[in-house]
């Protein structure tokens, strides 16, 4: 049986407190109400959730209580002990499978998580609320309209405009006044005498001026030119792992906003360091967030029609080529490839 698994926030959302909404993908398989039993196993390592926060490569299943119709399938809450194991790490894909109370399995399906879901850590203390299908519940009061004030814009005073400081403008001191020659005794000859001396007073007071203007002003053609450090933003650059965990560096990674092909090429830079577990991780996030693209890439890398050998992937994965094949067909039903693939390889 081909089942889809929905796995939404509650409205309104409570922390630690999720609905798991199942149905068959052929019409004419109908689940009926009844017990049944849930298995989640995460991408990361394949392994089992076995209880709260506790993985291990053995299956286990889940009893869940309280199932109830929904529309054409069926729904059950789930509570803190599953939720925060899923939001534990937001890097991981899951897959749930549906047994029925005696183990026999029913269908698996890749789950999207709804980004609402909130950690039993949001709600604090408070009390906990009646989960049930809601069957002409009254209405939740409204919460108080939060007024969201625009951020608060500082009056920002006419910042007073910086009185342009004016340099200020060399002294030219007043060339001393040229020493009034006597009188000439005879004809012109001491006109002439007293303009040269005039002439000779201001080229002295000019040279003067000069050279002190030269000692006090600073050289500013010779003086270093401060250049801003250069700070490498990209926090996808492999030499970051020098000093940071590789699940830190991919938290501190997938905040950068790039296009398919960036994060494709950065994928494949961690796979030419080796850094495997970067690079799968980077893949199941990417996927698992929606980009059809790096699904498509990250199913070949365990297709056996597509596999090519490497340190990070050494072997093709029919099974784990479907899975993400199936993820892609969540965002794009009508993907021809991946339906073909999916098709062929879960035969």
């Amino acid at each position: 049986m081909k089942l889809r698994f929905n796995l939404q926030a509650l409205e309104p959302a409570v922390p630690g407190r999720a609905r798991l909404y199942v149905r068959s993908v052929d019409e004419d398989d109908e689940l009926e109400l009844g017990d049944y039993s849930i298995a989640i196993q995460r991408s990361q390592n394949s392994y089992y959730l076995h209880s709260a926060q506790s993985w291990d490569a053995s299956l286990r299943w889940l009893p869940q209580q309280g199932w109830v119709e929904h529309e054409d399938g069926i729904a059950v809450l789930l509570g803190p002990d599953i939720v925060d194991s899923l939001l534990a790490n937001s890097s991981d894909a899951y897959q749930f499978t549906l047994a029925t109370a005696d183990g026999r399995e029913l269908g698996k399906s890749p789950v999207k998580l709804d980004k609402a879901i909130l950690p039993s850590t949001a709600g604090g203390n408070a009390q906990a609320m009646e989960l049930t299908m809601p069957v002409a519940a009254p209405e939740a009061p409204a919460p108080e309209p939060v007024l969201e004030m625009p951020p608060e814009l500082e009056v920002v005073e006419p910042a007073p405009e910086p009185i342009p400081v004016e340099a200020p403008a060399p002294v030219v001191e007043p060339p001393a006044p040229a020493p009034v020659a006597p009188p000439a005794k005879k004809g012109g000859m001491g006109k002439w005498i007293a303009l040269v001396v005039l002439l000779l007073i201001l080229a002295g007071a000019g040279y003067w001026f000069y050279s002190q203007s030269a000692k006090d002003s600073p050289a500013v053609a010779d003086a270093p030119e401060d250049k801003p450090a250069v700070v490498a933003t990209d926090a996808c650059s492999m030499d970051k792992l020098a000093d940071r965990p590789g699940l830190q560096f991919v938290q501190e990674c997938v905040k950068e906003t790039k296009t398919s092909e960036q994060w494709l090429a950065v994928i494949e830079e961690a796979k030419k360091a080796e850094q495997c577990d970067v690079a799968q991780r980077l893949y199941v996030n990417k996927a698992q967030s929606g980009d059809v693209k790096i699904a498509m890439a990250y199913a070949r890398e365990y297709d056996p029609k597509d596999h090519q050998a490497h340190a990070c992937f050494s072997k093709p994965n029919p099974a784990t080529a479907a899975y993400w094949y199936e993820t892609v067909l969540l965002s794009e039903p009508d993907n021809a490839q991946a339906k073909a693939r999916f098709q062929e390889l879960s035969q």
